[in-house]
């Protein structure tokens, strides 16, 4: 088992150039949950995204041109997430874009956007069963192309959103390693009136859209089982002449493999629910090869690693900061002890009580039989 962790962990880590992760701390493949990073912590996900088809001319084969050569129609995207714990309910996010296909003269984006996430959360309710949170974040147009075929809209200017998060832990004691589910819901503001988004076409609205996403968690030892379901709808829709300007939804199963504490290996498949929807006008399209706004699958390959400080803020030794970390464990689960002493103890209260009212019911009881001999014998 040792043999093959390794070989799994080089092999994501030589894959890492070609991975695009979560926006974000604690996610799933696709679905926020509301805790952050504990203070100092710093954490890297990767997955690596792609869609592939053998595309032939679809439809009356009598307008096919003479010239027609079936093509192998390729996405493939990437980013390295950075995301670093600032303080407790307080993380940072930094996401740069490092590839994407664009289908244009340019072929790719080499850097492409890069994504910034403020996120506050971890408070608990219900007993420590209930998490809330939220998260602010914006997207800096550094790619060459923008409005690209077969993925979500990037639309070339300067975009910026809001998330709220919350999440159902089954067991509060130990929430990482029972059942649980997220749902995140939030606005997207693409901010592009007035932006050229596709060769001299400028932009005359400010499309937004809220987006959604719901994710269920069953872990194991070794291996996380994820569904979910995420999507989105616009509130205002971009000009026809953007790609991707239709509502959609995915489903996503997937698995995560954990050999260490600190390594984990993510294996998925987003698969698409939502309508063959293709409504754009003026632009480049390839109805003709059966290929929509929006794939039918996108595949997901990926690692996410944690990366403990050399040290922390007061310049403290790598076994000090270790040994810190091991105490604020211990004291966790001596909260967890104390905590559940405290219901044992309310609920041997509560015995006590009941034998009580059940004893003074039984000396009630008692004093009416007396009183009623009494009577009698009068």
């Amino acid at each position: 088992m040792k043999k093959i962790s390794y070989y799994l962990l080089m092999s994501a880590l030589c894959m890492q150039l070609f991975a695009q992760a979560p926006n974000g701390s604690k996610s799933l493949l696709n679905t926020q949950t509301a805790r952050t990073l504990d203070a100092g912590r710093f954490e890297v996900r990767t997955d690596m995204n792609f869609f592939t088809k053998l595309a032939d001319f679809v439809g009356n084969q009598t307008l096919k041109p003479a010239d027609f050569k079936a093509v192998n129609y390729w996405l493939v995207n990437s980013s390295a997430v950075l995301t670093f714990g600032v303080v407790d309910h307080f993380d940072i996010t930094v996401i740069p874009g490092l590839y994407q296909d664009t289908h244009t003269p340019n072929e790719y984006n080499l850097p492409d956007d890069i994504r910034v996430f403020l996120k506050a959360g971890s408070f608990d309710f219900a007993n420590r069963s209930m998490y809330a949170g939220f998260s602010i974040g914006t997207r800096f147009p550094l790619g060459e192309d923008h409005n690209y075929p077969f993925t979500y809209y990037a639309s070339g200017a300067v975009e910026y959103g809001i998330n709220g998060m919350l999440s159902y832990y089954l067991d509060p004691y130990l929430p990482d390693r029972s059942f649980n589910a997220h749902l995140t819901l939030g606005w997207w503001n693409y901010n592009e009136a007035g932006t050229e988004v596709y060769k001299d076409k400028f932009a005359t609205v400010n499309s937004n859209a809220l987006n959604y996403a719901l994710g269920f968690q069953y872990p194991t030892d070794l291996f996380d089982f994820q569904l979910e379901v995420f999507g989105l709808a616009y509130l205002t829709q971009p000009d026809e002449f953007v790609y991707a300007r239709e509502n959609w939804t995915y489903v996503t199963p997937s698995i995560r493999y954990k050999p260490f504490s600190w390594f984990g290996f993510n294996l998925g498949v987003d698969i698409r629910v939502s309508p063959d929807e293709d409504t754009s006008n003026g632009i480049n399209k390839f109805e003709n090869v059966g290929l929509p706004n929006y794939t039918a699958w996108k595949a997901h390959l990926g690692f996410e690693i944690t990366l403990l400080p050399l040290t922390d803020a007061v310049g403290n030794t790598p076994a000090a900061v270790q040994q810190k970390q091991f105490n604020k464990r211990v004291e966790f689960f001596q909260e967890i002890i104390e905590e559940r002493e405290k219901s044992e103890n309310i609920k041997e209260e509560l015995d006590k009580l009941q034998d009580e009212r059940e004893a003074a019911e039984q000396e009630l009881e008692e004093l009416k039989q007396i009183l009623e001999d009494e009577g009698g014998d009068l």
